[in-house]
């Protein structure tokens, strides 16, 4: 079999059965440099010439009666008529030349301008019959075509009439699209016998899909259709082949890495739970129901000699990490050690601080394991790991470094998921024998494209938030507002000793970005201001780790009362007396960080607010999500807001390894199809799709 080249865009690469010479000049009319101009352009041979779609369809009547494309209002037409006057532009007029021809009972008007020299204007007679191809506008009376192409006729002819759709391709320079259509029709008669399926025909008619080849023939118009209700719905279903198609192929991909980790079947059986029973008495409150699902979940996972690969998807404060720390100590019962990996050095601290407040009671050894930390203590923590001292290691990035190991990893659990690569997931699990995986992501992920990115990963939801936990007041206002809502922070923290966040785009003031605020200039404005006479803090990437932590320190126990950031706080800052959120320029930011950014706040039992401070005016998609945004505070119904509006990439905040780019397929849109090849694929592979 002869795979086609691995550089189509899109997941969907087609396949053939057989060796078949591909190169693009093989082709009638395609010279070295046309092939070169495509190549440029992606098209490497004929197979991505199979995959390059048409952009948009014209319908084209040919030999219509005239009064009929009329009434239709036809855009591109094809006639036979008779011309019945022509008019020339006087001499040296730079008017243009009009020609009128009668179809039928229809008369249209042919206009050519600076063509009026004399051999030109000879070309029309009255009298003399034509054939003329062009783009009707009905905009004058009567209709009229300009610079149409024509063909004067011996004598009249008559023809039937017919509706023709034409594909329109994407231009590319000096390549046009009367030489690209014929060039896909030569390769589609060479490769089609030999497409490879790429599906089981059978899940084919169960879905009433054609085959990969029908779908292609109908895409590029290689068959002529002449009822446009009928190649409309043709289109469709031929589309939707494509789209299947091609989460058939991720799922499939997704599917077998899933069952590859579970053949592994040499995970350690995790078994031991009185520490966790001990863990439990310790926590200051009720676990909700869904937090007592998942650990019963987890927990039998963890039992069981074939990996555990779970993905933990909670809302801003639905209570993931007591579910992770209890995973966590069911495996360092068992005698095993557990590595929590975070994004940032900020949410990694606050795993840190929360492991230590619950662990230190039970006599747990744990550490944190940073970039920015002394030689020293690195060494010591890397040799207490080796040694199997440590019981939990909670880090960033640097847990994946070559000289990190483990003497018995048994539980690898990743916060905020989506936010790394396979590989670097796959690096930390390498330190162990077939560990289990606990993923974590506090990003509500619309479930189409939770299969999409961690298909291979079974999901848990926690949907419940803590009992006592009010919902937070949020309001969007103009800047003109702005020294009210000042005077308003100002009050609730004098009075009442409660704490506020400030949250800004950028560190420091930008030129490129004149409209965006930002943390430096804006704190120290406030400090000598609005909000002079209060205690100040700023925090931001910037700053080095220690110095992030003792900001943090202070801000956790209320030397802080207003705390000045950028996103860093997004996630991994609990400081229940901070009962404000004011977040500049959110306009700028997608809903799932606003989302992120206002679970800050209302950790409490006071009532609290987030208010958002707009700069300029909104563009329409800014419009839409913070509409969206001060309505709910659902984070999975804003998760499909946001998805909507941005697409996967720019929801997700980050370019990885584990993010598919779909040539044809949406995960919003076209949901209902990514559900079906996820239960295909886990059928065939699985003999089992309810997972």
């Amino acid at each position: 079999m002869a795979d086609a080249s691995p550089h189509i865009p899109g997941r969907l690469a087609l396949r053939l059965l057989q060796p078949h010479p591909l190169g693009l000049e093989r082709l009638r009319g395609i010279g070295p440099k046309t092939a070169a101009r495509m190549r440029e352009r992606g098209i490497l041979d004929q197979l991505h010439l199979l995959l390059h779609m048409p952009r948009k369809y014209r319908p084209t009547y040919r030999f219509w009666p005239g009064h009929e494309l009329i009434e239709r209002r036809a855009s591109f037409v094809e006639v036979i008529g008779q011309i019945s006057h022509v008019l020339p532009p006087a001499r040296h007029s730079r008017a243009p030349l009009e020609v009128r021809l009668q179809v039928d009972d229809a008369e249209f008007k042919l206009i050519w301008f600076n063509l009026a020299f004399p051999g030109f204007v000879k070309k029309f007679q009255p009298g003399d019959w034509m054939r003329v191809e062009g783009k009707l506008d009905h905009e004058r009376d009567p209709a009229q075509m300009v610079h149409p192409t024509f063909d004067i006729l011996k004598s009249r002819e008559t023809r039937a009439p017919q509706t023709e759709v034409v594909p329109i391709y994407s231009s590319m320079e000096e390549v046009r699209d009367s030489l690209i259509h014929p060039a896909i029709a030569e390769s589609f008669s060479l490769l089609h016998a030999d497409l490879e399926e790429g599906a089981p025909l059978n899940l084919l008619r169960q879905h009433e899909l054609p085959t990969l080849a029908d779908a292609l023939k109908t895409i590029h118009v290689l068959t002529p259709y002449d009822d446009l209700d009928c190649f409309r719905e043709a289109l469709t279903t031929a589309r939707n082949r494509l789209i299947f198609q091609e989460f058939f192929d991720l799922q499939l991909a997704l599917t077998r890495r899933y069952v590859a980790q579970r053949r592994a079947a040499n995970a350690p059986r995790l078994t031991e739970r009185e520490l966790g029973r001990e863990l439990l008495k310790k926590i200051p409150f009720d676990l909700t129901g869904d937090q007592k699902s998942a650990i019963a979940t987890i927990a039998d996972d963890l039992a069981n000699r074939i990996p555990m690969r779970r993905l933990l998807q909670g809302d801003v404060g639905s209570g993931k990490t007591v579910v992770a720390l209890l995973a966590a100590a069911i495996a360092i019962a068992n005698g095993h050690q557990v590595a929590l990996l975070a994004p940032t050095e900020i949410l990694a601290r606050q795993h840190s601080r929360n492991a230590h407040a619950l662990f230190t009671a039970l006599n747990i050894p744990h550490a944190l394991l940073v970039g920015a930390q002394p030689s020293a203590e690195r060494r010591d923590i890397l040799h207490q790991l080796a040694s199997g001292e440590l019981g939990l290691v909670v880090g960033t990035h640097a847990l994946v470094q070559d000289d990190v190991a483990f003497k018995n990893l048994a539980l690898v659990i990743v916060d905020e998921q989506h936010k790394f690569g396979v590989d670097q997931r796959d690096a930390l699990l390498a330190k162990g024998q077939d560990p289990h995986l606990l993923a974590m992501t506090a990003t509500p992920i619309p479930r189409s494209l939770a299969h999409a990115v961690f298909g291979d990963l079974d999901l848990t939801l926690i949907r419940e938030k803590p009992p006592g936990r009010k919902p937070v007041r949020t309001e969007l206002r103009d800047r003109s507002r702005a020294p009210k809502i000042y005077d308003y922070v100002k009050k609730r923290i004098t009075e009442t000793g409660e704490q506020a966040y400030f949250v800004y785009p950028l560190v420091e003031a930008s030129d490129a970005l004149a409209n965006r605020r930002s943390v430096t200039e804006e704190a120290e404005r406030l400090a000598n201001g609005p909000l002079k006479g209060l205690r100040l803090g700023v925090l931001h990437g910037r700053m080095d780790g220690p110095a992030k932590d003792a900001v943090m320190q202070r801000f956790s126990n209320g030397d802080i009362d207003v705390l000045c950031a950028t996103t860093v706080v997004e996630v991994g800052v609990d400081v229940p007396n901070a009962t404000v959120m004011v977040i500049e320029n959110p306009e700028v930011f997608g809903l799932s960080q606003l989302h992120q950014l206002r679970g800050r706040v209302g950790r409490g039992s006071v009532d609290s607010m987030c208010i958002l401070i707009t700069g300029f005016s909104l563009t329409e998609d800014a419009e839409l999500r913070l509409q969206a945004f001060t309505t709910t505070d659902d984070g999975f119904k804003l998760a499909e807001t946001d998805l909507a509006i941005r697409g996967p990439g720019l929801f997700l905040g980050v370019k990885q390894a584990g993010l598919p780019e779909f040539r044809f397929g949406d995960v919003l849109r076209d949901a209902h199809w990514l559900q079906a090849a996820r239960h295909d694929a886990r059928r065939i592979l699985l003999g089992d799709a309810s997972r």
